[in-house]
Formats: structure tokens, sequence, C-alpha cells
């Protein structure tokens, strides 16, 4: 069974007057991944690992689908890899 992990990200985001987030820009270590387009976004956690009712980005991410979270409560984004 494969065992799964948090991988915390730092985020650009764009705040709407209605009080909408919208991710703009990923950045991991020192690379910097523009997001093409935002795909989709509810509040859904992870079924593998634990979280605070995040709201799941799918977003577009050079041609490829990603998701990525954001937990309200915490301010703090994330992505899950499969633990090597």
């Amino acid at each position: 069974m494969a065992k799964f992990t948090r991988t915390p990200l730092s985020v650009g985001v764009v705040y709407r007057q209605d009080g909408k987030i919208l991710p703009v820009v990923i950045f991991y270590g020192e690379k910097k991944f523009p997001i093409d387009k935002i795909l989709d976004s509810k509040k859904r956690a992870p079924r593998t690992v634990g979280s605070i009712s995040p709201i799941e980005f799918t977003v577009s991410v050079a041609g490829e689908t990603k998701r990525i979270y954001f937990e309200e409560d915490t301010g703090k984004w994330f992505a899950v890899k499969e633990a090597r």
C-alpha cells in the first residue's frame, strides 16, 4: 500500500474583491511554476494525509493537471506526494 505525505508549498495568490482566493504561481524550492488555469476549486480534504478542512484547487501547470490545497484555518498551502 502506498504512503503519502504533505509537501509544503509557497503559493502566490490574488485576492478578488468578493474574497475569493486565486492561486497564480507555485514556488517549490528554488523553482517557480506559473499556474496556467484554475480548473476547479472546492472544499475537499485529501484522503491520504491529515488536514484541516482545506480548499482543493485543481490547476493546470505547464499543461499538467495538479492538485494543491489551502487550509484557511492555518494559512498553509500543500500538495500531496507519494512517499518514497
